[in-house]
């Protein structure tokens, strides 16, 4: 089977906008200034760690390419953390 026809591209966003939440934690060094101003448990410290690493190459990759060893297509897609803390991938792990 191959799997690139049954797999639809979508276009590339000319902006891309993170998750929510992560984007406040990373703006302005919120996360950073979080860290030195008050003392947080080592799991709080984990688990935004991690949150913060999904789906970045931090957490690893995967590559998808078609059976065909000529085709030129292929897609990168990075791994998540698998973390309840996570917004993302909090509802699937609980």
């Amino acid at each position: 089977m191959n799997f690139w026809k049954s797999y639809k591209i979508h276009p590339v966003l000319s902006e891309f906008t993170p998750r929510p939440l992560k984007t406040l934690f990373q703006r302005n060094g919120a996360w950073a200034e979080l860290l030195n101003t008050y003392p947080l448990r080592p799991v709080e410290v984990e688990v935004v760690t991690k949150m913060l690493a999904c789906g970045t190459p931090l957490m690893g990759s995967r590559e998808l390419c078609c059976e065909n060893t000529h085709c030129p297509h292929r897609r990168l897609i990075y791994q998540s953390c698998k973390g309840r803390g996570c917004p993302s991938c909090g509802k699937k792990a609980t």
